[in-house]
């Protein structure tokens, strides 16, 4: 009976490092140190071969003179996989050990994409929607005539449009919630630091509902006055006009 049980514990051991030994050979035939391999399978949107070849050539060459391609096209295989974690590694680690290399505007460019799609609604937290401004700000900075600049500035403007409609929705919850003063705060930063966004006409209707409410008639004018006529919405000018009217019996914002 020892016998027995011992033999069958023996041939569970080499039945574990049989299986172990053939893991070990299909991960190698996997993944093959090969840029030239990786890149073709890249160029044939084959993105699951492209990151198993060029992930393994950065990790067993990391400062060859195709070192960076290998990052970038990583990265990019990445991205497209919607792996914008992993991609946003490969941007980030091409920018700083690779500051001479011609792939820093895309990666740049890149790096502040993996953000955005990363981010979330207004109602929600806004981590990476401050980083992703803060990436295309840099890319605009640095690289202003380049092929993405322009889809960099309309994202750019995206995202700082949802930041100011976050601070205009706070502001309204602190309104119903009957907490005039927060909700005040609220509505003067989205004025002062996003008068560009559509989200800053609603802001001073709702501030200067509010001005009125605590006998500030003249603030309340005044801050209707200055609502942007290039970004406000016709229901907007058309409200604004209403709240004037009823305050100062003038027919017009201005």
């Amino acid at each position: 009976m020892i016998r027995r049980l011992r033999l069958a514990v023996l041939l569970l051991l080499l039945a574990g490092l049989a299986s172990g030994c053939g893991g070990s050979l299909q991960e190698t035939k996997r993944g093959h140190a090969d840029y030239e391999s990786g890149k073709a399978a890249f160029d044939r949107s084959d993105w699951y071969n492209a990151v198993l070849d060029l992930k393994a050539y950065v990790e067993q060459f990391p400062g060859t003179e195709k070192t960076d391609d290998a990052l970038f096209y990583l990265g990019s295989a990445y991205f497209r996989q919607k792996e914008f974690a992993l991609a946003s590694s490969q941007f980030d680690r091409l920018i700083r050990d690779f500051p001479q290399s011609s792939y820093q505007p895309d990666a740049l460019f890149y790096l502040a994409r993996c953000d955005d799609v990363a981010s979330h609604q207004a109602l929600l937290d806004q981590t990476e929607t401050h980083r992703a401004i803060n990436r295309y700000k840099q890319f605009l900075d640095l690289y202003p005539d380049d092929e993405h600049a322009a889809e960099a500035r309309d994202r750019y403007r995206v995202l700082l449009d949802r930041l100011a409609e976050k601070r205009y929705r706070n502001g309204r919850l602190y309104v119903k919630l009957k907490q005039p003063r927060a909700a005040a705060l609220y509505l003067r930063s989205v004025l002062a630091d996003y008068p560009d966004s559509h989200w800053s006409g609603d802001a001073a209707l709702l501030l200067a509902d509010i001005l009125v409410k605590e006998g500030k008639p003249d603030e309340a004018i005044a801050t209707l006055r200055k609502i942007p006529e290039d970004v406000a919405s016709a229901d907007v000018k058309r409200r604004a006009e209403e709240r004037l009217r009823s305050l100062t019996g003038e027919g017009a914002p201005r």
